[in-house]
Formats: C-alpha cells, structure tokens, sequence
C-alpha cells in the first residue's frame, strides 16, 4: 500500500463530529483530529461469499481519498498502555456515531480512534434515504464545511482500504513526519466497532486482513451473523449469512444482545483458538430511552437491560489476549431450541436459557425480550413485560430474599470474569432499586 499523508491536528470554529462531551482532560487525555490522505484500492470478492467466512478476495482498481480521524489518546507516555482501540465509525443513521464518554478505554489508558471510512459518514445517504441521526446532525461534509469541506471518497469499495491506512498511520511502524498518536509508543492496533460497522469489520477480517494484516485484534459489538461482499455500494441490504474465519492468526471478541443471538447461532458460529463469543440474556441491540416505562395496552414496556457492563470487561479481557498472550474466558450462549431457523430456549417465565445472566434475568420482575415484543418499536429495541403482583409475590417472600438472588447473580458475574470488579458495586446498588410489592 502507498504512503499516507497526515494533515493536521485541524482546527476549526467548532469542535471535532463525535468527539464525546465529556471532560476526557481530566483523566489525562487529549483529543485531536487529523485528516489522512493518499491512494487506495478498492476490494472485491472473488466468487461468492463463503458461509464459513473463507473468503478469497482481490484489488480491482485504486483511487485518491481524503478522510478524517479522532484521536483521542493520554497525554503523558508513562499512562499509555501501548493499545489503539481502532473504531470503525458507525453510520447507520446517515450520520456517524461518536466516541465514548467513558470506560474501558481510557479507563486503561488505551487511545481511540475513530476512522471515517465509508462514503456515508462523509457525504450522507443518496438520494430518497433519510439519516435518523437528530436535530442538527448531518454528513461530515455538510456538517462543518471549515473542517470536512476537502474530504473526498473513492468509493465505497475502498473503505477498507482506507481503514487499513488508518491502521498504519497510528499503528507501531508509523513513518509520517506529523504523528496523530504525539509520539506515543503504539505496540498493538485492535480494530473496534458495533452493529453496522462490526458487518463491515467482519468482511474486513473475511477478506482484507488476510491480504493486508494491520491490526492485532478485533472486539465487535452486536454482530448479527453476516457481512456485506467487498464491493457493495454505500447502502447494505442487509449483508451475507457468514461466520468469521477460523484460521484468523489474531484475538477476536463478539459482545452481542439477545437479538443478535439467534442469527448467529444459525450460522454456526462457535468459540475456537482465536474467537470468543459472549452473549448477553434478554438484552436488546439497543436500549430505546424514548419507551414507556409503564405498561402499555399490551402489557409491555420499554426492555432498558444493556449488555454494556460486560462490553466493558470484553475490552478488558480482549486487550490482555492481545498483549499478554492469555485468552478471553469463555461465557455460555444463549441456548436455542432446533429447527430451521433456531429459536431462543426460554424458562417457564419466558426468559432466555443460558448466556451471560445479568441480575435482572436471574431474579426478574419481567419477561424480557432482545427483539420485538409487541410495544410498537423497532424490533431492535426489544421488550419487556412487567410480572402482575401476585406472579411477584410468588417467586420472591421479601425484599431481602430478592436481593440474595440479585447480589448471588453478580457474584457470578463477577466469578466469570463477565464483569469488572469496579462496577459490582453499582451493579448491587441497582438492586435497591427494583420496584416490589414488599419494602422488607
């Protein structure tokens, strides 16, 4: 692959897209921005998609980009951990999603950096599409014309390309004379990211990585068991059934909800040497804040589970994998009945079997469900039903015979490694907080 320029850090009237409005100074970090540019090729399969995430892939032509990344690393060397967290930036509202306000990351002195990779995040959908991303959001370039007026794209082909670009100009063998990472000795680049851009990181590691390998690891986050091909356009169709690849020679990390669980059971996907998947029970793909926090007609609320807590460990565990050679533990799945497609087993209360059991489906209060359960959302957004009184009444005797099951169930969040100790005790507190029909 050809030099890349780095231009910057940019300064503008007003701040970076994404950068998290959160005083990330006071923990010791720095956030800046910088523009990468240079020749890129663009990527393609070769015959059609394997199921097993065997791909062959090739170059088919090369062009000029110009894009942007956030970096945001520490400040002084000796609390630089030597990891970059390496973010595919997400851009399936129209509009790309930002970077974290806090955990893990900085948490452990890891840098982020969040890449612009795809034609979205800089030019919008195309025509007849409409981004959901809120009032005041917009494509990179429409968005600040001072900052992203001179992005271009070669198309979307070449996004990977560009990601890879992006993993040299941070990574340990950087040789441009502007450094994006001020000096920092960066010994691992582990590629990042969620959702639609975890789809996109899987046919990277399908296809490109074997070609091109950059990065040292990969943790993704609600992958829901498909990739598109190499050469898609801008707009996905929803992707190709496809596990990812079991002869990787790097640590991969899967974090996914119960929605994502059924997909990727269906495809086959299981741990191995290089790969550890964690789901987590009766958690949604994403939490909607919006939802009635009181029954509807139907009976239902708004499912405000978040697998969060344990992505936090995820990045933990995966990081050490990376650096010290000691593999992610192991976590159960989600279990499913057979069939065709599989469907999730569920206990007698109609909660999820098996996976990572956060408290509230060790000793719910609701039957909770990843995907759509009838409250009029997104089927992303999941579900809940809140347990009648007397249903209550009849699983728990007193307050204090619930928050045994609560404080059990973090203990084994805790014994499992699914958790990181410093967030026990929020965890436990939330159990004081669950609504009963007894107060002792």
């Amino acid at each position: 692959m050809t030099q890349t320029d780095v231009i910057g850090p940019i300064e503008g009237s007003h701040p970076p897209w994404g950068a998290p409005d959160a005083d990330l100074a006071a923990k010791g970090y720095v956030v800046e921005e910088f523009q990468i540019a240079g020749e890129v090729p663009a990527y393609r399969n070769r015959g059609d998609v394997d199921p097993t995430g065997r791909w062959e892939a090739e170059e088919f032509g090369v062009g000029d980009f110009r894009t942007r990344i956030l970096v945001i690393r520490p400040r002084d060397p000796g609390a630089f951990s030597g990891t970059v967290f390496l973010h595919w930036n997400n851009v399936s509202a129209g509009v790309e999603g930002g970077a974290p306000r806090s955990g893990e990351i900085y948490d452990g002195g890891h840098a982020f950096v969040g890449v612009s990779a795809q034609e979205v995040g800089l030019y919008g959908l195309p025509i007849g599409f409409s981004h959901r991303g809120g009032p005041g959001a917009a494509a990179l370039v429409d968005h600040d014309r001072e900052r992203y007026g001179d992005l271009f794209h070669a198309g979307e082909p070449a996004c990977f390309g560009i990601f890879s670009h992006a993993a040299r100009v941070v990574g340990p063998r950087r040789s441009s004379p502007i450094d994006p990472m001020g000096g920092l000795r960066v010994e691992r680049v582990i590629a990042h990211g969620a959702s639609q851009s975890a789809m996109k990181l899987v046919a990277y590691l399908n296809g490109v990585h074997p070609l091109d390998p950059v990065i040292d690891g990969a943790l993704l986050t609600v992958w829901e068991g498909r990739a598109p091909r190499l050469e898609e356009g801008p707009v996905g169709y929803g992707g190709w059934r496809t596990r990812i690849r079991d002869d990787l020679d790097i640590a991969v990390v899967v974090v996914n909800s119960e929605f994502e669980a059924q997909p990727v059971a269906y495809v086959g996907a299981a741990d191995h040497d290089h790969l550890r998947i964690w789901d987590v029970t009766g958690t949604p793909h994403a939490v909607n804040r919006r939802g009635p926090v009181r029954p509807d007609r139907n009976g239902r609320i708004a499912n405000k589970l978040s697998y969060v807590p344990v992505y936090e460990s995820a990045v933990r565990h995966l990081e050490r994998w990376v650096r010290r050679g000691v593999a992610a533990p192991t976590q159960p799945r989600i279990e499913m009945e057979p069939g065709e497609p599989p469907r999730i087993r569920r206990d007698s209360l109609g909660n999820g079997v098996g996976g990572v059991r956060l408290p509230e489906i060790v000793a719910p209060t609701c039957e909770y469900r990843g995907a759509g359960f009838g409250t009029g959302s997104m089927p992303l957004f999941g579900g809940a039903r809140p347990f009648p009184e007397e249903q209550l009444r009849a699983l728990y005797s007193s307050r204090a015979e619930y928050l045994e099951y609560w404080n059990s169930a973090v203990d084994v969040l805790l014994d499992t490694q699914a958790l990181r100790p410093e967030d026990a005790p929020a965890m436990r507190a939330r159990g004081d907080d669950v609504e009963l029909p007894f107060s002792d």
